[in-house]
């Protein structure tokens, strides 16, 4: 399985505050079945120029650390921007933010939006990506606010081609709490093949990796193979490995 959204690098966020934090997340994925992590630390266009750097760095020295360990989990860069109006041009002036193999053409672009910010927003954003020949990955559209209003436009971005990564948690279900995770488990029922899942890990109490929740209800509603195209296949071919 492959974790697409992961805030695992020691000291870039409010993720892994530390190396050991990040060696804890590590194992929480690795005991939870995940063998490949995206890591995305929170980024934004002014501070681009000194994120990159220490990315690299931390980048480095958790991958050495995991080696050190021997831990089976291999790390990919890739960054959860946040998007403006510049979002677009910004990953063709430094495709460093852009999630995978570094080099590989079509790398997709992680997005993340105000909470507050309309939808309607992310087809500027799409149409923009296109053009450019940037694919586009919407981080946690569930978790924005008009995401119970707005299933049609995101099925018909979907068939546009827009990518919806949904964190495991959120599709946890509760007596008082069903309607979004219906929702997402319709919009993978619209396209498989658009939908990637990420655990949005921060630390390993409160927010911590896996993708448990996820692999259990998409599993028992929509079946194992749907599961393996939204934890595995779509997330290969974006990421180019």
């Amino acid at each position: 399985m492959i974790d697409f959204h992961c805030h695992i690098l020691p000291g870039l966020d409010d993720g892994a505050q530390s190396l050991d934090e990040s060696l804890a997340l590590a194992r929480q994925c690795v005991d939870a079945g995940v063998d490949t992590v995206v890591a995305t630390p929170h980024g934004h266009g002014t501070i681009i120029d000194t994120l990159l750097p220490c990315r690299s760095e931390a980048l480095q020295t958790l991958s050495e650390a995991l080696a050190k360990e021997q831990i089976p989990l291999r790390i990919y860069p890739g960054l959860e921007y946040f998007a403006d109006g510049h979002s677009v041009d910004m990953a063709v002036a430094h495709p460093e933010i852009l999630c995978g193999v570094p080099g590989t053409p079509n790398r997709p672009l992680l997005l993340e939006l105000s909470i507050d910010m309309d939808l309607h927003f992310v087809a500027d954003l799409l149409f923009m990506a296109q053009l450019k020949g940037v694919p586009l990955v919407l981080a946690h559209p569930e978790r924005y606010k008009n995401f119970r209003k707005s299933f049609q436009l995101l099925c018909d971005l979907m068939d546009k081609g827009l990518v919806l990564q949904f964190n495991s948690e959120d599709f946890r279900k509760s007596f008082f709490h069903h309607a979004i995770p219906n929702l997402m488990l319709a919009l993978i029922d619209h396209d498989p093949t658009r939908v990637v899942i990420g655990s949005d890990a921060h630390n390993s109490v409160r927010r911590p990796a896996g993708l448990a929740v996820a692999q259990e209800t998409i599993t028992k509603s929509l079946g194992v193979m749907t599961w393996e195209q939204v934890s595995l296949k779509n997330a290969v071919e974006l990421l180019g490995i």
